[in-house]
This record gives structure tokens, sequence and C-alpha cells, in this order.
């Protein structure tokens, strides 16, 4: 018998955002791919928006592709 999933419900705002432009969603997946085995999608959004909260540092994520791209 398999395991039960619980899922949790959210929901995303693009603050009426329609396209990416072709280099900001590279990064983005670039970034994400740090956070494989590491982070969930709170610590992306977080590495996303510059935070420097502590679970960041420690990860080095204020250092990945995507944390340095955004604070230019």
């Amino acid at each position: 018998m398999g395991r039960k999933v619980h899922r949790v419900p959210y929901h995303l705002d693009s603050m009426d955002v329609k396209d990416l432009p072709q280099d900001e969603l590279s990064v983005i997946l670039r970034g994400a791919d740090d956070l494989i085995m590491r982070g969930s999608r709170s610590l992306l959004s977080k590495v996303l928006k510059g935070s420097r909260q502590k679970r960041v540092l420690e990860l080095g994520l204020d250092e990945s592709p995507l944390a340095c791209h955004w604070s230019e």
C-alpha cells in the first residue's frame, strides 16, 4: 500500500507579469537547480527576494547565480 501524500494548497500571484525575458527565465532555472535537495519553494522565493536569512547564508545561496543576478 502506498504512502499518503498530503498536498499543501498554494496560490501564485504573477502581479500582472505576462512574460519573462529568456535570460531571466534561464537565471531562475539555474538558481532553482542550486536548491534541489537543499531547499524548498519558500527558500527559492527568499533567494529571489534577496533575503539575508540565516538558512540562505548557511547554504551559500546568496552566492548563487540567481542571487547575484537580482542584486545588480
